[in-house]
């Protein structure tokens, strides 16, 4: 491969894997992203697969152009989605602009829609424009999510794997529609209709609801659940439920145990955040950084920052 490891000061180990791994060029190789990758597809899919995440630092991504190459070279499917409760603009088949919410906004970490029936796979990140100050791309492992939970919230844990969590998504009331806020669409918008019967239906086949409650002021409450927020695959387990979504604001998220019994404790909410600031990683973006995440295994998350901030996403089935 024409890649050679790289040093992240901030990057932790998780056993004897170093989460995220980072690529660089080797010396006397082709600084083309893409090229590399063709020469290099399977190896770097099982580095993937290991470390959960990977930044390619140092290559030449010049422009939109060269980071759909890069993706491209993975040779994964482009994931195709028309509904958002966030603004994005689409670029291409299968680039979009990151959220495009204030970048002082802090966006809590969550996988890419994790509750979709069919959820991303693996999620690339591209910067084209660091924030001058903060605008951090922070990552964490969902497996060590789920392992810390257990270590310090075991009865809690027991409980939501017997009757499951039910999780709340409130979306915008009209009054706040189309403002810089992270989820700034009504349900009309984000659904396409403004016929509640049919909203519900489209949020039950494509978001994976369970019901959907409607407010006065334009505002809805995505439901979905009972679910185990706990999933394995190959293995590997992931805490793929959004516990503080994604806004910041505790008033646009809810989460209760399954049984109706109760809403989940603040104390656990509370050392959830703790295991999140705990384990994670920030990462500086430097111009024409690459970062891969496998959408199961990682969550991410947003710093607040400054303007110019321009981040690019191209999500895989």
């Amino acid at each position: 491969m024409g890649f050679v490891e790289g040093s992240l000061g901030e990057a932790k180990f998780i056993g004897d894997d170093i989460f995220p791994k980072t690529l660089l060029p080797a010396a006397g190789s082709d600084r083309n992203l893409a090229k590399s990758v063709v020469a290099g597809r399977e190896s770097l899919v099982a580095l993937l697969r290991r470390h959960r995440a990977l930044l390619f630092r140092g290559f030449d991504v010049a422009s939109a152009d060269d980071f759909e190459r890069a993706v491209e070279a993975f040779e994964w499917d482009a994931y195709q989605f028309s509904t958002s409760v966030t603004t994005r603009t689409k670029l291409s088949d299968r680039i979009y602009t990151a959220n495009e919410s204030s970048p002082q906004l802090l966006i809590n970490f969550h996988q890419e829609m994790p509750l979709r029936k069919e959820p991303p796979s693996n999620i690339f990140f591209y910067c084209s424009e660091p924030s001058p100050e903060g605008g951090e791309t922070s990552i964490v492992a969902s497996d060590v999510v789920v392992e810390k939970m257990e270590e310090r919230l075991p009865e809690v844990m027991d409980k939501v794997a017997d009757v499951g969590l039910i999780h709340i998504n409130k979306t915008c009331s009209d009054a706040d529609a189309d403002t810089s806020a992270i989820f700034n669409k009504t349900w009309k918008s984000f659904l396409g209709t403004d016929d509640k019967v049919e909203a519900e239906k489209r949020a039950i086949e494509t978001l994976n609801c369970s019901s959907v409650r409607f407010f006065s002021d334009g505002s809805a409450d995505l439901v979905v659940g009972p679910l185990n927020p706990v999933v394995e695959r190959e293995g590997r387990r992931a805490w793929v439920v959004p516990l503080l979504g994604c806004t910041g604001r505790i008033d646009m998220v809810g989460n209760e145990f399954g049984d109706g019994s109760a809403p989940f404790p603040q104390s656990a909410l509370h050392a959830y955040r703790e295991i999140l600031a705990e384990n994670c990683v920030d990462i500086k973006w430097q111009k024409g950084d690459v970062l891969l995440v496998d959408n199961f295994a990682v969550q991410h998350a947003r710093r607040p920052g400054k303007s110019p901030r321009r981040v690019l996403v191209s999500m895989c089935k």
